[in-house]
């Protein structure tokens, strides 16, 4: 199912949809988050295609009125970054515009390979989008058996590990997340973390001391010590020195 306001855009979502993913097919369109809403109510698609910015009411609107999702999603987005990094929070999938044949087929593909619809994802999204501070309580990390669904807070330390992520939170437990480092750099860029070393992103409110050295090192509430490269040390010392 497609739901976009734009007409362009969907025609053009459907033509690439027939010619490079001729398995899928297109039960439905609708033009505005009121008009998805009903065709939704009438049919349950095995994925809906949903543009985030719609002047009547947001695909974000549509979902948290329709309630519970029981099928997969993919978003459609411009590069608006408040609703990237909602999306990116609960590992959802999503699409910028103009949609890429590469980017669509992946996307597709990967839809396909789901064990299970991303209802759980949703839930974590619908929590972050109600904070008030506009800032995620909760972070969904994708892993190799599936997900799991983390507060912020109490994440101490990540690490990078090839292609992947060591997440290390409070009670020392730990998770090995399917993305790189440099995704979360960027995702946590306002929540207090910082890149204290080209393999480790530290919350600044785990940092518990500062041991002073060529970069220096710091001591987090595990009671592990990090290593700060040199070029690291100066962003380190201004977040805690005002």
């Amino acid at each position: 199912m497609l739901i976009d306001d734009e007409s362009n855009t969907r025609e053009a979502l459907r033509a690439l949809l027939q010619h490079y993913c001729p398995d899928v097919t297109v039960i439905g369109e609708a033009a505005s988050a009121e008009e998805g809403l009903q065709l939704l109510r009438e049919q349950t698609p095995d994925l809906l295609f949903l543009d985030v910015e719609m002047p009547l009411g947001s695909g974000f609107d549509l979902l948290d009125m329709l309630g519970r999702a029981s099928f997969d999603i993919i978003f459609t987005t411009a590069h608006d970054r408040y609703a990237l990094r909602a999306i990116k929070f609960c590992a959802l999938d999503y699409l910028l515009k103009p949609v890429g044949v590469a980017e669509l087929r992946e996307a597709v593909a990967k839809a396909q390979r789901q064990k299970a619809p991303v209802a759980a994802q949703l839930h974590t999204f619908y929590d972050n989008m109600r904070e008030r501070t506009g800032l995620a309580g909760k972070v969904v990390l994708p892993t190799m058996e599936g997900f799991e669904v983390v507060e912020v807070a109490r994440i101490v330390r990540c690490q990078a590990d090839d292609n992947y992520t060591l997440f290390v939170l409070e009670g020392k437990e730990k998770i090995l997340v399917s993305r790189t480092l440099k995704e979360y750099e960027e995702l946590f860029t306002d929540y207090g973390f910082i890149r204290i070393h080209q393999s480790h992103l530290v919350n600044a409110a785990h940092v518990k001391r500062y041991i002073k050295g060529s970069g220096g090192y710091v001591q987090l509430t595990d009671d592990s010590i990090i290593e700060v490269s040199r070029r690291k040390k100066d962003e380190l010392m201004k977040r805690f020195q005002g």
